[in-house]
């Protein structure tokens, strides 16, 4: 609209000059039109010239960032000419979990150095996980305003990783308690002195009431329901299976804002529930899907929960083809808990890991899902759990 604006105005001189030497002065006239016509072709040539010998690359200020933190996406260009270039516009494209800085990712300026030019983008990373910054579009536009060439060969999209939290939940006992359940002990020989509080070494005989800070992994549960108070092992070897989680973080037919949102939860949800395990002496295996390959991470301590961390920082939402796990990881017999970042959008999704899933599920709140199967839990932007009934 811009251009034919433009256009308009530059023939409406041209007719006045026309119009000038016809009516006032010949001469006059005259010198005017051809002033305009080389100013017309002078310009596009400078446009030809700029957008034939102007090479541009991007670059990031890091390629791994905190929740909340700022970047920058740097633009150089390489200008093979000492004139300064036509105007230049550059359009870019970010993943949801970024936004500009100052609300726009449109630029237009002209590069006048004698060498080159480069321009500083302001970016934020606002939720966790893999994310991209690409150029979708470079236009060149002449002096005048008239006409526009676009740019084909366009830089490389740029990666950043973003770090997801680890929320400090404190102890959810509700949760812990149906997780801890589901991991398997062997309860033999439960009902031997129960309340001695001396070790024997013998695993499965010895037993006291439970005292706040106790690990949940050695409370017999079996017996404490019988004794309608958590009675708590005395063994130092417990025989247990660890818990499994998966990660399923299906692509949204409209990845936005909300979509990524809902991913951003369920990433730092996982990690809020495996710290409440870690806490409570429990050891974990998370299976997620990261650079094209599944993987598997044991979780036993704090450092092994940052090592997963930070590779979680660049996990992205993947097609419905590399959902299904690519190794056995029920065959062990233990414990499963999945995090999905499904909403009710996404029935299909739903049902396709319903049908190949078996286990404790864990959607955001926000996601619109009700109580589909009956170990099914929600978990809050506050990191809170409840069980959906």
């Amino acid at each position: 609209m811009e251009t034919v604006k433009n256009l308009i105005s530059f023939l409406a001189c041209l007719a006045l000059s026309v119009g000038l030497g016809y009516m006032i002065s010949g001469s006059g006239g005259i010198f005017i039109a051809v002033l305009l016509i080389m100013a017309l072709i002078t310009s596009l040539l400078m446009l030809a010239l700029s957008h034939t010998s102007i090479d541009i690359s991007m670059g990031l200020s890091g390629n791994i960032v905190n929740k909340g933190d700022k970047l920058t996406a740097r633009l150089d260009f390489n200008k093979k000419f000492f004139f300064p270039s036509t105007f230049i516009e550059v359009t870019l494209s970010v993943t949801p979990n970024i936004e500009g800085g100052d609300g726009s990712l449109a630029y237009r300026f002209i590069c006048t150095g004698l060498r080159g030019d480069s321009i500083e983008i302001p970016l934020k990373a606002i939720l966790c996980g893999g994310a991209e910054v690409s150029v979708d579009s470079i236009s060149f536009t002449d002096y005048l305003g008239l006409f526009s060439m676009k740019k084909k060969t366009l830089p490389e999209k740029c990666k950043v990783k973003i770090l997801p939290r680890i929320p400090d939940t404190g102890s959810q006992n509700e949760v812990l308690r149906s997780v801890s359940q589901n991991i398997s002990f062997d309860d033999s020989d439960e009902e031997s002195n129960e309340t001695s509080s001396a070790l024997t070494g013998v695993p499965g005989y010895e037993h006291r009431s439970y005292v706040p800070g106790d690990p949940l992994k050695r409370v017999n549960w079996k017996l404490s329901s019988k004794k309608d108070q958590l009675m708590v092992r005395l063994d130092e070897k417990v025989t247990s299976s660890s818990q499994i989680f998966r990660m399923d973080l299906p692509t949204s037919p409209t990845p936005d804002l909300i979509s990524y949102t809902m991913m951003d939860i369920t990433i730092e949800g996982s990690l809020a529930m495996l710290s409440m395990l870690i806490r409570s002496g429990y050891e974990s295996e998370y299976n997620y899907f990261i650079d094209g390959k599944w993987e598997m991470a044991e979780i036993a301590d704090e450092a092994s929960l940052i090592q997963l961390q930070e590779r979680l920082a660049g996990i992205m939402p993947y097609p419905d083809e590399n959902r299904m796990v690519d190794h056995e990881i029920n065959e062990k017999g233990k414990a499963m808990i999945c995090f999905t970042s499904c909403t009710g959008q996404m029935t299909a999704q739903l049902t396709e890991l319903m049908e190949n899933f078996e286990g404790t599920l864990v959607v955001v709140k926000e996601s619109g899902l009700g109580a589909v199967r009956n170990d099914m839990w929600t978990v809050s932007r506050e990191f809170e759990f409840e069980k959906l009934t």
